[in-house]
């Protein structure tokens, strides 16, 4: 178990998103809310659309295909969700996003 470099903290700028690859070739949503970081899976678990295509406002991201939206912090749907998202454990120090890995 540990925690491993994702990206420069400037990779993705305050109340925006990016689509990033892990060091095993998945890929992970990061999101910055103000400087509170966040990270979840990357495809809608409803559809399979890419979530960085969708709105984020710093604590809920919105799927803009169907809408469905989440509380970025706990994965827990609002509206019309119908499920939970699934968030990853992630950190910054000095200047970079690590996200932690259960190896």
């Amino acid at each position: 178990m540990t925690w491993k470099k994702i990206a420069g903290a400037e990779t993705v700028a305050p109340g925006t998103m990016k689509q990033l690859p892990t060091e095993d070739g998945d890929e992970v949503l990061v999101l910055n809310g103000n400087g509170a970081y966040f990270a979840c899976q990357a495809m809608c678990p409803h559809m399979d659309t890419p979530l960085e295509e969708g709105m984020f406002d710093g604590q809920t991201l919105t799927c803009h295909q169907h809408l469905w939206q989440w509380n970025i912090a706990t994965g827990d749907p609002q509206g019309l969700a119908e499920g939970p998202l699934q968030c990853f454990r992630i950190k910054t120090e000095n200047g970079n996003v690590y996200l932690w890995h259960d190896d």
